[in-house]
């Protein structure tokens, strides 16, 4: 039960857990309004406009388990609106939440707990009755049933005006933290591949539920530390979809368009309304490209460079050709030893990569695999190769920085923590450079200048965070 008369309470529950969400008021942003072309639920192809006021505040959760929540708040016209909206909202969350059931590698408690692979949303009722998904979560306003309708008239016209309980929806979800991207890579920034793992099944099991996330974009993914490790996944479902049958029209973002989209758009106004499930899966996979890429090689990089103009032919993007992607990224990261990497990473831009995209089968887990292979045969190339030591240590010194920096900026942490992170990291870095060293002339003296050099650099770089 909420401390204050004031608080709106939401109950989420299922076997063996529960989570009690007291939702803090809006702030004074004006509502935003967001449109959903929502399929009819008798069939047929006309798609019903479904026009809402939205406005976005955060939640508390008074049990354990995760503590900070985002809330969206829906107001829609009518009932008939509103009771539209409920289903497909539901519909979206049910997939999105089988996306994570099977993830690798992981142990799942509760739909509520990471790991994640798309951060679950709860849809909850503004007139206070029980909502099912799936048959595994419930979810209530937590007030006895005989208040809630008066409790909810008395404080929604505080929050947004006038307005009936029975016209309001919430989504809830975990609130996790804004990622920071670098802006530039110069070499390419590996150590994030692994994070990755999970947020690429999840991407292949969506698709095998015929359901496609339409808005991946580096905005769009945020880092999760949980029990069972780490990783990257995506928040903000709005655009999401089901891929077969397709909608008739898409939301998404015009910079991280897929190619295959983009030329139907451009060459046909109404040439949206002539969707295909691949088109859908391709425009995920896409994105997943784009976000990987981020990682890296760099957010400004893939946005001025990758999704640039091409020098060669300014009507087109860099991203439409796999052969302008290559030229690309062998101008970003010159070092021949990365050639295998770059090849991998190309290819899904051009026209052998674009059928790959559109195919109906899994495709994430599997690209990303082979990403990693080319990583590993870049590092077996690195270690055999003949170059002068002064020039490949340099190389390798500035990737030791970028880890540590990295390390030491993942998620939310004091300074002090952030120093604790810096120093642990360089630790193992250390480590690493003795043993990559020792083989070739690293004697005791020059590990310990290296490590003086990486404490320096760490110790600059968090003090004047």
């Amino acid at each position: 039960m909420a401390e204050h008369d004031d608080d709106l309470v939401v109950d989420l529950s299922g076997p063996q857990w529960q989570a009690l969400l007291t939702v803090a008021p809006p702030g004074h942003e004006p509502p935003k309004t967001v449109d959903f072309d929502v399929p009819p639920t008798g069939g047929g192809q006309e798609l019903r406009r479904i026009s809402t006021q939205v406005v976005f505040t955060t939640a508390r959760n008074e049990r354990s388990g995760w503590a900070a929540w985002h809330v969206k708040i829906y107001t829609c016209a009518g009932l008939g609106d509103a009771e539209t909206l409920r289903q497909y909202l539901n519909a979206q969350a049910s997939a999105l939440q089988r996306a994570n059931t099977y993830l690798p590698g992981a142990v799942r408690r509760s739909p509520v707990e990471p790991p994640w692979a798309v951060v679950p949303v709860q849809v909850v009722r503004g007139d206070g009755r029980l909502e099912e998904l799936s048959g595994a979560v419930t979810t209530r306003l937590g007030v006895p049933s005989d208040q809630i309708v008066a409790q909810l008239e008395r404080r929604l016209p505080g929050w947004f005006g006038a307005v009936r309980p029975d016209l309001v929806l919430l989504a809830v979800s975990p609130q996790i933290e804004a990622l920071p991207w670098e802006p530039l890579r110069h070499w390419p920034g590996t150590e994030h591949l692994a994070d990755f793992a999970q947020l690429a099944a999840g991407i292949d099991h969506l698709h095998d539920l015929r359901w496609a996330h339409c808005d991946i974009k580096p905005e769009n993914v945020c880092w999760c530390a949980h029990q069972d490790g780490s990783g990257y996944v995506l928040i903000d479902t709005d655009a999401a979809t089901q891929a077969d049958p397709p909608p008739r029209a898409l939301r998404g973002t015009a910079l991280y368009e897929y190619t295959g989209l983009r030329t139907l758009r451009l060459e046909d106004p109404e040439g949206l309304r002539h969707l295909t499930p691949g088109l859908l899966y391709a425009q995920d996979r896409f994105g997943f490209l784009t976000v990987v890429l981020s990682a890296l090689a760099g957010r400004h990089w893939v946005d001025h460079t990758l999704l640039g103009p091409d020098p060669d032919d300014p009507a087109r993007r860099v991203a439409d050709s796999a052969d302008a992607v290559r030229h690309a990224l062998r101008t970003h990261w010159p070092d021949p030893r990365w050639a295998p990497l770059v090849d991998v990473l190309a290819h899904p831009f051009g026209p052998d990569g674009r059928i790959a995209l559109e195919a109906p089968g899994p495709w994430a887990q599997g690209w990303l695999a082979e990403v990693r292979d080319a990583e590993h045969r870049c590092a077996a190339g690195s270690a055999t190769d003949d170059a002068w030591p002064d020039e490949r240590l340099a190389h390798t010194f500035a990737r030791d920085i970028e880890r540590i920096r990295d390390h030491a900026l993942r998620g939310p942490a004091t300074r002090p923590e952030r120093v604790h992170l810096a120093y642990r990291a360089i630790g193992e870095a250390a480590q690493q450079i003795a043993l990559r060293r020792a083989a070739l002339w690293m004697s005791m003296s020059g590990a310990g200048i290296v490590l003086a050099a990486l404490v320096l650099a760490a110790a600059a770089f968090v003090i004047g965070e």
